[in-house]
């Protein structure tokens, strides 16, 4: 650990944030015309939202509006602000000159103007509702963070109709063999029913998928990456979700966190690396992965828009 930074770690539930007008009728005018009250385009006429997107540059306006639903665009417009304010908080630059690049895997990045500048690593998440940020000064490790929010509605059905093993050779291309094989015979402990059981098991097959995302994100590659069936996540422990009474209280969303201890890369165990899983609420796993075995890593923050993004001089970029 030494002398090298903490890590620390936002979470941002975007639910009840910019939400649509309310309109009378099924659209609402537009400067090229009508537009659907469901539509991203009414969505951005909202004053909140409105107010959000004059925070960022025009082209990264663009981007979040070109986003077909409301539910996207949000997402878009979160994770573009955490990083303006990630890069800020650790750069000690202006909004206006936290400009956000892309390296040579289009991963983004901070890229600053001056030689000798301070620099950031830093990698985001979104999914459902939320969005994480992880970030560090310096460029010395790399980071990945990922959310995966279980779809029992879509995946309920499938797995009655067509059996578990079935669900999850879909997904087999971006597995090992051992792997697909270990969430195929995963034997749920204390699960009394069929519901339990599947609900389990769907559990620990996204923990092997966010696990497996974030670690790939933090390398820089996406999950067409060629080695990918050379990653294997053995033992994998599914942390606990939290209490469903304390849900909706700051600070007691949070379940268990497991440690991915059994990382294999090509026959070989890796040390070299962190990979941690957390629950969040009933529904959401969140991993962070870290190219060092033993990081300072902060427990997640949930942010507040108004305190804790927004830059407090309410600079708008957009021209």
């Amino acid at each position: 650990m030494g002398d090298d930074p903490e890590v620390f770690r936002w979470l941002l539930d975007v639910r009840l944030l910019w939400p649509v007008p309310e309109h009378s009728s099924q659209t609402a005018s537009h400067a090229t015309g009508p537009v659907k009250s469901d539509s991203t385009a009414h969505w951005a006429t909202g004053e909140d939202a409105k107010f959000a997107l004059s925070m960022l540059s025009s082209p990264e306006k663009a981007n979040v509006l070109r986003f077909h639903f409301p539910r996207d665009a949000k997402l878009s417009l979160a994770s573009t602000l955490l990083k303006h304010r990630a890069i800020t908080h650790v750069c000690n630059v202006s909004w206006s000159q936290a400009v956000i690049g892309e390296d040579h895997n289009r991963k983004p990045c901070y890229k600053p103007k001056d030689a000798g500048s301070s620099t950031l690593e830093f990698n985001v998440s979104h999914h459902g509702t939320l969005v994480t940020l992880v970030g560090c000064a310096g460029q010395t490790r790399k980071l990945g963070t990922d959310i995966a929010q279980m779809n029992w509605v879509k995946d309920y059905p499938s797995i009655l109709k067509d059996g578990f093993a079935a669900f999850v050779k879909v997904y087999a291309s971006v597995f090992s063999d051992r792997e697909v094989a270990d969430m195929i015979a995963y034997s749920p402990p204390g699960s009394s029913n069929l519901q339990d059981r599947i609900k389990a098991k769907l559990r620990h097959f996204y923990a092997h998928w966010c696990l497996r995302e974030a670690y790939v994100k933090m390398t820089g590659e996406a999950l067409l990456a060629p080695w990918l069936k050379d990653l294997e996540f053995r033992n994998v422990q599914v942390p606990l979700p939290s209490n469903p009474s304390s849900h909706g209280t700051e600070g007691e969303n949070w379940g268990q966190t497991c440690s991915a201890d059994d990382i294999w890369f090509k026959g070989k165990k890796l040390t070299d690396v962190k990979v941690e899983l957390q629950a969040f609420g009933e529904e959401y796993l969140i991993a962070t992965a870290v190219s060092e075995p033993h990081p300072s890593l902060s427990a997640f923050k949930e942010l507040d828009l108004q305190r804790d993004v927004f830059p407090q001089e309410s600079t708008a970029l957009s021209s």
